[in-house]
C-alpha cells in the first residue's frame, strides 16, 4: 500500500472551506486549490445498484438523509437543510426540478455512470453560486481520457432492476470526446412487508378503491423507465487555453410516485455546459475561467393511473417547465503568498404551471406564473498559509430581482384564474454574505479549525406565488453559522469531528394555515448539531469505518406561525444516524459488511409532521476484478428485511394525507440483490 492514507467515503466530514469527496479517495497531496482535493476511484458508485445519487449519498454521510418520493428522483436533506435551502449542481452548473412538489429534485438529474466524484460543502461557507444557504453539493463528471476507451456495465436487481451503460471515449493530446448511454427500469419495489408502492398507496389510504389510490390496471405497472445521453469534449488550445464542452439529456416516463396526488407521465432534461479556461495570462492573472451553462426541465403530471381518472372530465394534467441559464467569470491570482480569486456570477431562472382537465386543455388554471428570478452577483475568496495557520475568507454581493410576469394573463387570456395575478408584486432583495476560517496544524497528525459565515436565500417562485397559498411578503433567510472541529491522525487512526450552531433569521418556513391548506411564513430558528468520522487500518487489506451524526431544529417562537402554534421542534430534523463498516480490499476483491442504523426522530406536530420510528439495517456488498477488462459487483441491502421509513412525512409538500392532516409515510424497499458485470478497455 502507498503511503497515502485511505479514506472511506463515510469516514470523512468537511472543514468548513474543504468539500468532502463521497467516495472512498487516497489522498496524494494537500489540497492545491481552496476547494478540493486530488482524488481517485469510484467505490461510491461501483458498489451500489441505485443510480438515485440521493440514495447514495444517503447511505455513505450520516449527515446526509434520503427524502423518499418513489424508486428514483429522491430529495436530499444535509445537515437539516433542504430543498433550495441547499446548492446542488452538476459540474458547478445549476440545474432545477420543475415540479412544485419536488418530484424532480436536481439530484436527480445526472447518471450514476458519469460520476467521477461527489463534493460535498457543509455550512454557509461557498461565495461562489447563488443560494448557498445550508451547504453545497456539486457532482464532477468524468472527464474523456487520452487513446481509446470503453465500458459497458449491466445491472440486475430485485423488483425487476434493469440498467444498461455504456461509454466510449478516446482523443489525443489536443482533443477527447466521450460519449455515453444508460437505459434504466424498475418495478415497483416492495418494503419490509412485502408492499408494493401502489399497494403501499392503498393500504395507507384506507382501501383500493380510494379516488387516489391506484387503478387495477395500473397496479402492477413499472415504476419508472429512463434513458440518459451525455457527451463531453475537452479541447486544449495552443499550452495555455482549454475548452469543456458538455451534454446531458435525461428521458424519465411514468414515474410513480405513491406519497402525491398525481404521477410523472413525462420528465425531460436537457442540460448544455461551455467552461473556457485561460492559463498564465500574466502576473495578476493564474487562471481565468469562463462557463456558462443552460438547462430546462419539462415535467408532466397527471392523474391518469388514479382511480379519480374515470373520464377525461376527471383526469387532471400538469405541466410545469423550468429553465435556468447562467454565467461567470473568475479570476485566480497569487497576491502576497495568498491564492485569491474574484468572480461575477450571474443567472437567470424562469418557473411557469398550468392545471387542467383532459376534457377541456384550454381551460386551464395557471398555478404557477411565468416567474422570472434574475440574480448578478460579484464575490472574492483568498487563503493564505501562514506558518501553522491556514485562513481562507470570502464575500459576496447579490442583487436579485423576482418578477412573476403579471402580463401572462393577457398573454395567455383562457386561463380560468387568471385573476389571481393581481395579487402578484415583483420582489426585490440585495444581500451580502460572507465568512472567515481558520485551521491550525497543531502537529502534522493533528488539527483544529474554526469558521463563521453568513449566507442568504431568497424565496422562491413557488413560496411566492403558488395559488392561493404563496406569500408574496416573503423576506430572504439568512443563515449566521459557526463551525468548530479537531481531526487527528495516531497510527492506523483517523479521526474528525465536527460541531456547528446554525441561527436562521427569516427562515422560510411551510405551516398548516387549516386542516386542508398550508402556507409559507418567516420564522426565526436554530439548528445546533454535531458529527464524528473515523476510520481504522487493520493492516494492509481490512479496515473499520465509522461515522455518526445528530441535529436538533427549533424554532425560536412558534408563534410567529399564528397563535394556536405551540410546537417548537422544526421539521424535516434528521434524527440521530451512525454508520459502520467492516472492509476487505486488496485492489482484486472487495467486500464489506455495513451497519446503518437511525434513532426515531422529533417532529412539528403542530404542521402534520408524523413520527416514525427508528431503524437498523444491515447491507452485504462484494466486488471482484476478474480480469481481462471484466469485474463484477453485487449486494444485498436491508439483509434482514426491516420495515422502515425515512424522513417524508412533512406536508410542506402537497401529500396524499390519511384523516386529514396526516401525510402519507412511504416505507423503504425490503430486502433486495444486486449484482453489475462490467467490461472496460
Amino acid at each position: 500500500m502507498k503511503n497515502a492514507v485511505l479514506l472511506s467515503l463515510a469516514a470523512i466530514t468537511a472543514l468548513a472551506s474543504e468539500p468532502v469527496m463521497i467516495q472512498k479517495i487516497t489522498v496524494e497531496a494537500s489540497a492545491p486549490k481552496t476547494d478540493s482535493q486530488s482524488v481517485s476511484a469510484d467505490e461510491m458508485v461501483k458498489f451500489s445498484r441505485q443510480s438515485d445519487l440521493g440514495e447514495m449519498l444517503s447511505n455513505t454521510l450520516p449527515e446526509i438523509t434520503l427524502v423518499r418520493n418513489s424508486g428514483v428522483g429522491n430529495d436530499i436533506i444535509l445537515r437539516g437543510f433542504r430543498k433550495d435551502n441547499l446548492n446542488i449542481t452538476i459540474d458547478d452548473a445549476k440545474v432545477c426540478g420543475a415540479c412544485p412538489n419536488r418530484m424532480d429534485p436536481p439530484s436527480m438529474h445526472v447518471s450514476s455512470s458519469q460520476i467521477k466524484s461527489v463534493e460535498v460543502q457543509e455550512g454557509p461557507f461557498d461565495v461562489t453560486k447563488f443560494g448557498s444557504l445550508g451547504g453545497k453539493i456539486n457532482v464532477v463528471t468524468k472527464d474523456p481520457q487520452k487513446g481509446v476507451h470503453g465500458e459497458v456495465s449491466a445491472t440486475l436487481g430485485s423488483f425487476d432492476y434493469r440498467k444498461l451503460s455504456t461509454t466510449l471515449e478516446g482523443g489525443n493530446d489536443t482533443v477527447q470526446a466521450q460519449v455515453g448511454f444508460s437505459r434504466e427500469t424498475s418495478g415497483q419495489y416492495k418494503d419490509g412487508n412485502g408492499r408494493t408502492l401502489t399497494e403501499q398507496t392503498s393500504y395507507l389510504l384506507g382501501s383500493p378503491t380510494n379516488p387516489q389510490a391506484f387503478k387495477p390496471a395500473n397496479k402492477n405497472m413499472s415504476a419508472y423507465d429512463r434513458n440518459n445521453y451525455w457527451a463531453k469534449i475537452v479541447s486544449k488550445i495552443g499550452d495555455n487555453q482549454k475548452l469543456t464542452l458538455s451534454y446531458f439529456g435525461d428521458r424519465a416516463d411514468n414515474v410513480l410516485y405513491p406519497r402525491y396526488p398525481m404521477d410523472a407521465q413525462v420528465d425531460d432534461t436537457d442540460m448544455f455546459k461551455a467552461k473556457y479556461q485561460l492559463f498564465n495570462l500574466s502576473s495578476l492573472s493564474d487562471e481565468l475561467k469562463i462557463e456558462g451553462y443552460h438547462s430546462k426541465v419539462t415535467h408532466v403530471m397527471g392523474t391518469d393511473f388514479r382511480n379519480s381518472a374515470s373520464t377525461l372530465a376527471t383526469t387532471m394534467v400538469a405541466p410545469v417547465d423550468a429553465t435556468i441559464q447562467g454565467v461567470s467569470v473568475e479570476n485566480t491570482l497569487t497576491l502576497s503568498g495568498a491564492k485569491v480569486a474574484l468572480g461575477v456570477d450571474t443567472s437567470l431562472r424562469n418557473w411557469n404551471g398550468t392545471k387542467y382537465k383532459k376534457s377541456a386543455p384550454s381551460a386551464y388554471n395557471i398555478m404557477l406564473p411565468d416567474v422570472d428570478t434574475k440574480n448578478i452577483a460579484l464575490y472574492a475568496k483568498g487563503l493564505k498559509t501562514i506558518g501553522k495557520y491556514e485562513i481562507s475568507s470570502g464575500a459576496r454581493y447579490d442583487d436579485t430581482t423576482i418578477n412573476p410576469n403579471q402580463g401572462l394573463a393577457a398573454v395567455d387570456p383562457m386561463a380560468a384564474n387568471k385573476t389571481f395575478l393581481t395579487t402578484m408584486k415583483d420582489r426585490e432583495y440585495k444581500d451580502v454574505s460572507a465568512n472567515l476560517l481558520a485551521k491550525y496544524n497543531y502537529t502534522s497528525h493533528t488539527n483544529v479549525f474554526i469558521g463563521a459565515g453568513q449566507s442568504i436565500r431568497v424565496p422562491d417562485a413557488k413560496e411566492l406565488y403558488w395559488v392561493a397559498s404563496g406569500n408574496t411578503n416573503l423576506n430572504e433567510t439568512k443563515n449566521r453559522e459557526i463551525d468548530v472541529g479537531a481531526e487527528h491522525t495516531a497510527g492506523n487512526l483517523h479521526v474528525k469531528g465536527t460541531v456547528f450552531y446554525s441561527d436562521l433569521k427569516d427562515f422560510i418556513y411551510a405551516y398548516q394555515t387549516s386542516a386542508t391548506t398550508s402556507s409559507w411564513a418567516n420564522i426565526d430558528a436554530t439548528i445546533t448539531g454535531l458529527d464524528i468520522h473515523g476510520d481504522y487500518l487493520l493492516g494492509n487489506e481490512w479496515r473499520i469505518e465509522s461515522g455518526a451524526a445528530y441535529q436538533k431544529g427549533m424554532k425560536k417562537d412558534p408563534s410567529q406561525l399564528g397563535a394556536t402554534q405551540t410546537n417548537k421542534n422544526l421539521a424535516e430534523i434528521p434524527p440521530l444516524k451512525g454508520r459502520a463498516a467492516l472492509v476487505f480490499d486488496d485492489t482484486a476483491h472487495y467486500a464489506m459488511a455495513e451497519w446503518i442504523a437511525a434513532s426515531s426522530q422529533t417532529i412539528d406536530a403542530n404542521n402534520g409532521e408524523k413520527e416514525i420510528a427508528g431503524y437498523a439495517l444491515l447491507n452485504l456488498k462484494y466486488g471482484a476484478e476478474l480480469g481481462k477488462g471484466f469485474s463484477l459487483s453485487t449486494g444485498i441491502n436491508n439483509f434482514f428485511n426491516r420495515t422502515y421509513a425515512l424522513n417524508n412525512s412533512y406536508i410542506g409538500n402537497q401529500l396524499l394525507t390519511t384523516s386529514g392532516t396526516a401525510p402519507l409515510v412511504l416505507n423503504e424497499p425490503g430486502r433486495n440483490f444486486y449484482a453489475t458485470l462490467a467490461y472496460k478497455f
